[in-house]
């Protein structure tokens, strides 16, 4: 059978230990991601150009996303209390080509320990790494195994007969139109940021979609009746260090129910739930997680 699109990614379990009892901001995407590249910039700057500097596009158009998505621990609340001894485990999915500069990375995340985590810059050690998803160690208390650093595919996977699905908003989802937040989320506005990224992606990064099916696709979703919204504004603010100040980081988290003929869509929206949707994935906006009837 046609394969749609075709992608690899290398999947790493980080595991962080805390040092002591502290205060982390409630979503920790944003400060993964400073503290990863902070790291990074020091050890190999060949990576972080790569990994934290790729896909800009210039001349107004919108950047492709970068090679890489942070999936943090889920958000707690106002505040999260963290106790000594307490395991922070967060996801970091390295896409295509941006696969070569995992050691480097590796190394980064050792030295996290040396930075700190929030506004207070609050002690940790890096415990482990394995792989995402089958487990294998990747490093454990100073020793190396490189046979966990295993790229899997994107999953392209199909399911006969989907006549419907459930979408829930894990994380907050930002999509702007004509520079506005976007409120509401029928389904060709969901399936055209899913199939513009998959292709943006594997273009830039390495490995193809089917460009055809993809169009045909965003034709179809006309078709798709949306059934059920139920979402809410989460409203966040991140602290730029290259622009010194604070910017807006809302996004919307929820629910939504669509019905209609399904299956053409399955492998885009299995894929998504991967690479994510809408802005800012990097710092793990947009997770989705798809149920079909």
């Amino acid at each position: 059978m046609q394969t749609l699109f075709h992608m690899v990614y290398l999947p790493l379990r980080v595991s962080l230990i805390s040092l002591k009892y502290t205060e982390l901001p409630p979503y920790l995407g944003s400060t993964l991601r400073g503290v990863t590249g902070q790291a990074l910039r020091e050890i190999d700057r060949e990576a972080y150009h790569f990994l934290y500097e790729n896909g800009k596009k210039g001349g107004g158009e919108q950047d492709v996303g970068k090679p890489y998505v942070i999936v943090p621990p889920r958000a707690c609340g106002v505040k999260t209390m963290v106790e000594q001894g307490e395991i922070l485990d967060f996801d970091f999915l390295l896409f295509g080509r941006g696969i070569q500069y995992a050691q480097a990375l590796i190394t980064a995340f050792g030295r996290i320990g040396e930075y700190g985590l929030g506004a207070q810059r609050a002690p940790f050690g890096l415990l482990q790494i394995a792989h995402g998803e089958d487990g294998r160690m990747i490093w454990r208390e100073g020793q190396a195994y490189p046979a966990g650093l295993r790229p899997v595919e994107l999953p392209c996977r199909r399911l006969p007969q989907a006549a419907g699905a459930v979408v829930r908003l894990v994380t907050p989802l930002r999509i702007r139109r004509k520079g506005q937040l976007v409120t509401s989320i029928p389904f060709p506005t969901l399936i055209r940021n899913i199939t513009t990224r998959t292709a943006a992606m594997t273009e830039r990064y390495g490995g193809w979609t089917d460009q055809e099916e993809a169009a045909r696709l965003q034709r179809l979703a006309e078709q798709i009746r949306m059934t059920r919204e139920e979402l809410r504004l989460k409203r966040l603010e991140r602290y730029s260090n290259r622009l010194g100040e604070k910017m807006d980081f809302s996004g919307l988290l929820g629910e939504l129910a669509y019905e209609g003929d399904l299956t053409p869509f399955v492998p885009w929206l299995y894929a998504a739930q991967v690479l994510h949707v809408g802005r800012n994935t990097t710092f793990g906006m947009g997770r989705i997680q798809v149920y079909f009837f």
